[in-house]
């Protein structure tokens, strides 16, 4: 059993605020990322954990255990440095079999464990080679079989952006055999892994905690920081959004049932509703609009207030020619450009918000009828689920500009 309790984490390098007043719990057994941008503090809290580093302030405890002052050696860990940390002197094999000479571990399962990682990261058939003859990809994956290979001391197992050098299908591939190996019977370890990359998190992660500056913005499952973002960091981080001003009505009646289901009948689209409520929007068209909102920010909207409605790029649909008689939801616009992207096309549409030209980003599955019918300049009908529409309180234009980086 390894579980994590962080309490009140705070650390500063000289004037430089890197980690505010972390508190949270990484459950055993769990693969839990850390997923942030550059600069977020994510490698320090992750170098608190291993005891690479000292907090100024708070405890860290390994199974109700205050570990704080221990070292790495003594929190009998495995783990994967960004850098590599490769001996140079020692050849591939000796650098992967190193913790079993230093835990005097049997030299045949020693040599049958280094083995099996070696088949599992693409490294066999390079036994000799020194760190200088490897590429930074199979640096990388020497790095990580050497962390797996301390595993037989612990379940805990801390990576650090593991599979940052890597092509990207070796990086898929390898990202599948991690999270197997982790959830595997033999292993059932317990993983704190960083990166930057939002589609690494989601694939591998049970929750992840999202950093901005020092500070954890959100924690939550994937698919709860996906859907139910706490801000616009956090939904604009995890993919490409498009957002609009607005305003929150709900003195009005609407002029279409907002209370009407989408015609989707997953269970998705039951869960969203749950707990949610329509809210009506103004958004400066004749049309009006609506999205599912949780029951607490529909209570702390009032009416007239300011609001910002975000959809993602992906939940966008898009019809050729005017169809906003049967979609609600919806704008007419323009294709400005298309461009393929393998198994989806991107499309920038312009809109007109108050005579003021707007881009929308759409991007949807590639088909044979996407490429033959949805060609530039051609007129369509842009729309959104009411489900899939994300309000938030209006947060400011320097907010705005800030976090989504406009001039």
């Amino acid at each position: 059993m390894v579980e994590i309790e962080l309490e009140n984490i705070t650390k500063t390098y000289g004037k430089n605020l890197a980690l505010k007043d972390i508190s949270f719990v990484i459950k055993d057994k769990e693969y839990f990322i850390i997923l942030g941008p550059t600069g977020a503090g994510k490698t320090t809290l992750l170098k608190i954990i291993a005891g690479l580093e000292r907090p100024d302030s708070g405890k860290v405890l390994f199974d109700g255990k205050d570990v704080t002052a221990k070292s790495p050696g003594e929190r009998n860990l495995g783990f994967m440095f960004e850098n590599y940390a490769l001996f140079p002197h020692m050849n591939l094999v000796e650098n992967v079999a190193y913790s079993g000479r230093v835990h005097a571990r049997d030299k045949e399962m020693t040599k049958t464990l280094v083995d099996q990682v070696l088949m599992m990261t693409l490294l066999t058939g390079r036994d000799d080679a020194l760190p200088e003859e490897l590429s930074g990809g199979m640096k990388q994956r020497v790095a990580l079989c050497r962390a797996l290979m301390n595993l037989e001391q612990t379940r805990l197992l801390i990576l650090d952006e593991p599979l940052k050098a890597l092509d990207a299908g070796l990086r898929m591939n390898l990202r599948e055999e991690l999270l197997l190996m982790a959830k595997s019977k033999q292993l059932e370890l317990t993983v704190v892994h960083v990166t930057n990359e939002e589609q690494e998190a989601m694939m591998v992660a049970d929750r992840i905690a999202l950093m901005n500056q020092g500070e954890i913005i959100q924690i939550g499952t994937p698919h709860e920081i996906y859907y139910v973002p706490k801000d616009l960091f956090v939904a604009n981080f995890l993919s490409e959004i498009n957002y609009f001003e607005g305003i929150c009505i709900k003195n009005e009646t609407p002029l279409w049932d907002i209370h009407q289901k989408s015609v989707q009948k997953d269970k998705f689209y039951a869960e969203i509703h749950e707990g949610s409520s329509p809210m009506l929007l103004d958004l400066g068209f004749d049309s009006q609009f609506a999205a599912c909102v949780k029951n607490d920010v529909f209570e702390q909207i009032n009416h007239g207030e300011k609001i910002l409605l975000v959809v993602r790029a992906n939940h966008m649909k898009l019809r050729l020619g005017d169809r906003l008689i049967d979609k609600r939801n919806g704008f007419i616009g323009k294709i400005l450009r298309r461009k393929f992207m393998g198994v989806f096309y991107r499309f920038e549409v312009s809109i007109k918000v108050k005579e003021k030209e707007k881009k929308v980003i759409v991007t949807i599955p590639a088909t044979t009828e996407i490429h033959e019918k949805f060609l530039e300049d051609s007129e369509v009908t842009i729309y959104f689920p009411i489900e899939l529409g994300m309000v938030f309180k209006y947060p400011g234009e320097q907010t705005i500009q800030d976090i989504l980086k406009l001039e």
